[in-house]
């Protein structure tokens, strides 16, 4: 089981195993990309974006119509499309989590059988009458009847206020903030793609652990080519995808500071709603076409797999012109060749192929001159 101080990003219905994280652990390389206990003295690209977030959720604050129009309704689908997308799919999965992260209200006077049936209908099944694009709407307005989220928490303000939520989330990145918040920048350089493969298939890109974000820097490349795309879903402009993927490990983070008891699968469905309230899905599906060409090979398997490949040439080339002697067939006929002067036969002298070594010299040229290179 995961340790529940770890809260990753990830798309897949799986949550990751320890052994993904741990791989973000034997990183070599490890950068510190932005310290808020001391912000000034760290520079660079992400370290700007960081402080520019402060900035942009400030914003939010003020004029979060500026940002995305954003009604309770629009809150309550959202949260509950991530709800089925991450918890198990019966319904007392779906009722736990609920249950932490807000309260049930019934009618006074209301039994037992009368509390299942109202919960049981928030996630009944599409029938052949209705229309399966206003399904998820017509489900979520039902649970908004019976459930809210817990009052004043980062998830309350993200379904109903997300003024509020921007106050939150400025004041956790506020430089003058003296808890502590730190960007681990893992660009697992010389690092095997074997050993990173289970980073890749499970999807996970980042992750949040005792107020430090862990990532992988070279997916901003992938997401800022994807932030054009951003406005077709409804997406905030004023933040870009990339910023939408730390935003959602802070919202973890905040999470988490209020109520630590929380389990990370619970903390990763309040970040998501938030996610989705910035860009729709779209951050998940440009994560997948980062993991098109990640993990890269290392130095040392570009060199492993050139050094293989040179020898399966040099195989190939020895196989080709391998040293052949003439057949001693050959000699036995030799009537039409002319007679000398004596009438005797000219003896005929056998003859090698030399190429082999030639070739060999040629070849080994060729190595010495790509290693230099």
């Amino acid at each position: 089981m995961t340790h529940p101080s770890i809260r990753p990003w990830y798309a897949r219905p799986t949550f990751p195993s320890d052994d993904v994280i741990a791989i973000f652990d034997r990183d070599p390389q490890p950068q510190i990309a932005y310290n808020q206990g001391d912000a000034a003295s760290i520079q660079g690209h992400l370290a700007d974006i960081m402080r520019g977030l402060y900035g942009k959720m400030d914003s939010l604050k003020r004029s979060p119509d500026e940002f995305r129009t954003w009604t309770d309704e629009d809150g309550y689908v959202t949260f509950y499309n991530v709800l089925l997308d991450f918890a198990g799919p019966e319904t007392r999965d779906r009722v736990q989590i609920l249950q932490r992260l807000g309260a049930f209200k019934f009618r006074t006077g209301a039994g037992p059988d009368e509390k299942k049936r109202l919960i049981e209908e928030c996630f009944a099944p599409a029938t052949d009458k209705e229309d399966p694009r206003i399904v998820a709407t017509s489900r979520s307005r039902r649970l908004s009847q019976v459930w809210s989220p817990t009052r004043d928490t980062i998830l309350d303000f993200i379904v109903g206020r997300p003024a509020q939520a921007g106050r939150v989330l400025s004041d956790r990145l506020n430089p003058t903030n003296t808890e502590p918040l730190r960007l681990i920048s893992h660009p697992f350089k010389d690092v095997r793609s074997t050993e990173l493969q289970p980073v890749a298939d499970a999807r996970v890109i980042a992750f949040e652990r005792e107020a430090e974000i862990h990532i992988i820097p070279g997916v901003s490349k992938t997401l800022s080519n994807w932030d054009a795309d951003a406005g077709a879903v409804g997406g905030v402009e004023q933040v870009s995808l990339f910023e939408t993927l730390l935003l959602h490990e802070l919202v973890e983070l905040v999470a988490h500071e209020e109520n630590p008891e929380l389990p990370a699968l619970h903390t990763h469905i309040v970040a998501t709603t938030f996610e989705r309230y910035l860009k729709a899905d779209l951050l998940s599906v440009a994560v997948e076409d980062f993991f098109l060409d990640w993990p890269v090979m290392s130095e040392a398997e570009e060199s492993e797999r050139y050094e293989a490949q040179l020898k399966v040439e040099l195989a190939e080339a020895e196989a080709m012109f391998a040293e052949e002697e003439i057949p001693e067939s050959f000699d036995e006929d030799d009537d039409h060749l002319p007679m000398d002067s004596d009438g005797k036969a000219p003896v005929k002298k056998k003859k090698k192929v030399v190429v082999k070594k030639v070739v060999k010299k040629k070849a080994v040229k060729k190595v010495v001159k790509k290693k230099k290179g």
